[in-house]
């Protein structure tokens, strides 16, 4: 396997950082707010998760038509890799 040379890192850390500004507008109200807490419930087949701020605000988003969680787990994406820190629901097999 060929190392990645220094342009090629260059090119993928560009479109990394132009996906994340991508991503930060889907939901510009959310961005550089401080997380205070995460809960999920599901109430008459609809799953709401949501993200409270420490100013008080939060953040839902509700799922329905069949879905269900098949695994939740906490990861760092600091070093580049995904690695799992914890998992809260082992994945389930279809």
């Amino acid at each position: 396997m060929a190392r990645i040379t220094a342009k090629e890192r260059r090119e993928i850390e560009r479109r990394s950082m132009q996906r994340d500004e991508r991503l930060r507008r889907k939901y510009p109200e959310v961005h550089g707010k401080v997380v205070d807490f995460i809960t999920h419930t599901i109430d008459d087949g609809t799953l709401y998760f949501t993200v409270r701020f420490e100013d008080k605000t939060s953040f839902c988003l509700r799922y329905a038509c069949d879905m269900f969680a098949i695994g939740a787990d906490l990861g760092n994406w600091q070093s580049g890799d995904f690695q799992i820190l914890h998992e809260y629901m082992k994945p389930t097999p279809r």
